[in-house]
């Protein structure tokens, strides 16, 4: 069911206004305008290639009695419609891309000369310190 054009423009000015209180959450979040476009691109060309990895599979088992290169051709069918359905899952984007939501982690500076467990146990005192 899609969205009329009172409810599409009423969130995109949610979204505006979300974005204009909060610039580092709307960097982090980024802009999608998916509601507005539900069948991308992404979606269309990733389906063609699970559709053409499947045509490859099953032609290579059906003609895998007359010779092995079928075969190869079968398992290359299956690779391709497992890199289109995770290509398809990750969003069209690379693995060096993704972030994942983890921040890139800092090496703790030897200056300070504290350990893991020293800060853990700081942080836990902090914690029950300050009600």
């Amino acid at each position: 069911m899609s969205l009329s054009d009172q409810e599409r423009q009423m969130l995109r000015e949610i979204e505006q206004s979300l974005l204009a209180d909060d610039p580092r959450f709307g960097a982090r979040v980024g802009h999608d305008d998916s509601y507005s476009n539900p069948v991308s691109g992404l979606t269309l060309r990733g389906v063609a290639l699970t559709v053409l990895g499947l045509v490859l599979l099953l032609g290579g088992v059906a003609l895998a009695q007359t010779s092995l290169w079928w075969v190869a051709l079968s398992v290359c069918g299956f690779a391709l419609m497992l890199g289109s359905g995770i290509w398809m899952l990750r969003g069209g984007r690379s693995a060096s891309e993704i972030n994942f939501g983890h921040k890139p982690q800092k090496k703790p500076s030897p200056s300070r000369g504290s350990s893991l467990g020293d800060r853990l146990e700081d942080n836990f005192r902090r914690r029950f310190d300050n009600p």
